[in-house]
């Protein structure tokens, strides 16, 4: 039998707070229970927009799975009276797996989908007290641990078969339980060690990843610091999410992962680690000082812990609450985010997303959400002036990926500019927009903006792919296949719209993204070019073409410096419902 796997849960500690029968929740952070003062996060991060206008996640579907299961019981899982849609529990089957409820998966549950409904002096109604990123989408979690730890609080162990099986289950929409459809994102908070993500499990969840590209799957980065990110953060066909907070919500915290990654290069011999050469957070989103839902029972982490606080009950009370951060609840902060993103495209129907795939592809998805990133504080992806061209090899800031997660630019992007071209590559974009195309092997693909910008412009374009790794549904394993090395560059165009200039460039060579941020660019006409140069490995020698998705998006900057959406006269005006 394997070796069973030691990993942590991605939260700081924890400390109660009580006193409050309707506290203000996750979506606040530096919280006061006492005052009830706090910043509301979502409005932050754009969530407003589509509160307002009735998408909430209704259409959605969202899996979260790490060491335990969310405790339901709690206030901030109640949902209305003839609701739909809830939280459901996945049973693992695999030998030894402890399927126990958890005081961390219950916080995580929070974030994704506390409801926001109460009942105040016998009247139903719906507050922001304990609302969620997506308050009206199903819930299904599920548990990979089949030991906890009694010394380290958070810390548990799993085995290969806990883990592959349950996301394949939930990837796959398979073995998940009668009438349960298949997740439109996973969340995953925990993680440790295997920093170029090359153990079976991490070949079998990017191997997953990859075969289902309509399942967007986001993890944590990790809590420690400068230390390296780790597994399953540290692998290719996901969303890492960093932390950031201070007054804005846009200082990175000091805790946030951010070492660079190691790469493998399958050979003979057993192959070749590289140490420390890729960029592994992708995004980032709120993560410091949560008041989040407390789950208080003697099951998961705090079962397997000695007794030694009087706040820990058989039966727990259902109005509890901890104040706590990490990366454990920004990753689930994006991961509710895509599910609004999905569920405006589920059910409008002037989009017509539902008759493409593409729309839901979580390149695609991943793309969007990049270039719609707000620049976080310091932020820094090694962009320098090389012969008059800007170049990065490293696409990313270590810290924070390519920004701050901003839901109301990247319904910009999503809904209200280009939306995927008829055929592939080589067309005219609007001003915002993404594409999804194939590009061959020593080939390019150009875009070329409808207008010119005719003022100083800021530019943000973000291009991702997936690393080549192959599950076997029959022996429930993946293989590392090849890793393309595509790049991304920025042209000026000469008088009759020919690439001219070279203005910009993402050249890294171990990352499956590219990302550019530039902040002041000449009015002129620009064209995007996506370049499919070589291949890092291929061990088949038969992957000679890439499918990418590729996002962007423009803002003019006024005399007056004040950024403005080029897109901005455009609002999310599909109601569905207003609350």
């Amino acid at each position: 039998m394997r070796l069973l796997s030691r990993w942590v849960l991605f939260c700081c500690s924890a400390s109660f707070a009580f006193g409050q029968s309707l506290p203000r929740s996750f979506i606040y952070t530096e919280y006061d229970p006492n005052t009830g003062d706090g910043t509301f996060v979502n409005s932050v991060i754009g969530w407003d927009r589509f509160f307002e206008n009735g998408f909430t996640g209704a259409s959605t579907v969202i899996g979260n799975l790490e060491a335990g299961t969310i405790w339901t019981g709690h206030d901030v899982f109640q949902r209305a009276p003839g609701a739909t849609t809830g939280f459901h529990t996945y049973t693992n089957l695999a030998d030894s797996s402890l399927n126990e409820n958890d005081y961390h998966a219950t916080m995580v549950g929070h974030v994704l989908a506390g409801s926001g409904y109460v009942v105040q002096n016998g009247v139903p109604d719906y507050t922001y007290a304990g609302l969620g990123m997506a308050p009206s989408a199903t819930v299904i979690s599920g548990g990979i641990a089949v030991a906890f730890s009694s010394t380290v609080e958070g810390s548990f162990e799993t085995s290969e078969a806990s883990v592959v099986s349950a996301y394949r289950a939930f990837f796959q929409g398979v073995g998940l339980g009668t009438g349960f459809a298949r997740p439109d994102v996973i969340n995953s908070s925990w993680g440790g060690g295997d920093s170029s993500a090359i153990g079976a499990e991490y070949l079998a969840m990017d191997g997953l990843a990859r075969q289902n590209p309509a399942v967007a799957w986001v993890v944590s980065a990790g809590n420690s610091g400068t230390n390296t990110v780790v597994a399953p953060a540290s692998g290719f066909n996901n969303i890492s999410v960093g932390s950031v907070g201070g007054a804005s919500l846009l200082q990175p915290s000091t805790w946030t992962s951010q070492g660079l990654a190691d790469f493998y290069l399958p050979g003979p011999n057993g192959g070749t680690t590289l140490p420390g050469v890729r960029v592994a957070v992708d995004l980032a989103a709120p993560g410091e000082t949560l008041f989040l839902a407390a789950y208080l029972g003697r099951s998961g982490s705090f079962g397997a812990m000695p007794v030694a606080d009087p706040y820990l009950y058989d039966t727990p009370p259902t109005n509890r609450y901890f104040t706590s951060g990490g990366t454990s609840f920004s990753s689930p902060i994006v991961a509710g985010g895509i599910a609004l993103l999905k569920d405006v495209a589920n059910t409008d129907p002037f989009l017509n997303f539902k008759d493409n795939p593409a729309a839901f592809d979580t390149r695609v998805l991943k793309s969007v959400l990049m270039a719609g990133a707000q620049k976080t504080v310091g932020w820094n992806n090694g962009q320098n002036v090389v012969n008059a061209v800007n170049v990065t090899t490293q696409a990313l800031d270590m810290q924070t990926g390519a920004g701050a997660m901003n839901l109301d630019a990247a319904a910009n992007v999503y809904f209200f500019g280009t939306r995927d071209l008829p055929v592939d590559a080589d067309g005219r974009i609007a001003a915002a927009g993404w594409d999804s195309s194939t590009i061959l092997l020593n080939h390019v693909s150009d875009y070329v903006f409808d207008a010119a910008f005719t003022e100083q412009t800021e530019l943000t374009v973000a291009l991702n792919w997936f690393s080549v790794r192959e599950f076997d549904n029959a022996t429930n394993t993946a293989t590392d296949i090849a890793f393309s090395n595509l790049d991304l560059q920025v042209w000026l165009l000469d008088g009759a719209g020919a690439f001219d200039i070279k203005v910009a460039e993402s050249v890294s060579t171990y990352n499956n993204t590219e990302f550019l941020r530039l902040d002041s660019i000449a009015p002129g006409q620009y064209g995007l070019r996506v370049v499919f140069g070589s291949k890092v490995f291929d061990t088949t020698g038969a992957v000679n073409d890439e499918l990418y998705g590729l996002a962007w998006q423009s803002m003019t900057i006024p005399e007056s410096g004040a950024p403005l959406w080029i897109a901005s006269a455009i609002i999310l005006c599909l109601k569905r419902r207003r609350r």
